[in-house]
């Protein structure tokens, strides 16, 4: 990200963030309040400012689909639930606009250290349960609030995503 005498150039930042907090986060910049109806984004301001210890969002919920809770994370540590998804493993990667093969497979309960492990490869909650019980906890009062579809949870608080009405002209 580039933001000339407010972010240093060659900064790298590690925090979590995402792009649901660009909104929030642009509008902390315009001195814009934000609306009343609740929003996921958080401001993340103090992230690009390069603020000392700043840490405005630790924890992410990764939803997918219509509202299938498939992972969740804290700090450094991701916890994946059961779920199928698509992959391009072992398919040849797309070329002059088409996308390559894909294919459904069923991903199994894990937890990774994301601090050393980018690439989600080695589980490490045999080697960690208290991180488990401590993300799956997490991850109930999540799913109480927003619902699960993979787990068949309403919640009590699921709310449809904001919509944008057509002017007519």
């Amino acid at each position: 990200m580039k933001w000339p005498r407010r972010i240093p150039a060659g900064t790298i930042n590690n925090k979590l963030a995402s792009t649901i907090d660009f909104f929030p986060t642009f509008a902390e910049i315009l001195k814009v309040p934000l609306p009343e109806r609740k929003i996921d984004g958080i401001s993340i301001l103090a992230l690009w400012e390069n603020v000392p210890d700043a840490n405005p969002r630790k924890t992410f919920n990764y939803y997918y689909q219509k509202n299938a809770l498939e992972a969740i994370r804290k700090d450094n540590w991701k916890l994946v639930f059961p779920h199928l998804h698509r992959t391009y493993e072992g398919s040849s990667p797309g070329k002059e606009g088409v996308n390559g093969e894909t294919r459904q497979i069923a991903t199994g309960m894990a937890l990774y250290d994301l601090r050393r492990d980018t690439g989600e490869r080695y589980d490490v909650q045999q080697e960690n349960p208290q991180i488990v019980a401590e993300l799956s906890a997490l991850a109930n009062e999540v799913r109480q609030d927003m619902g699960d579809d993979l787990m068949d949870i309403a919640g009590k608080n699921r709310r449809e995503p904001g919509r944008i009405e057509t002017i007519k002209q």
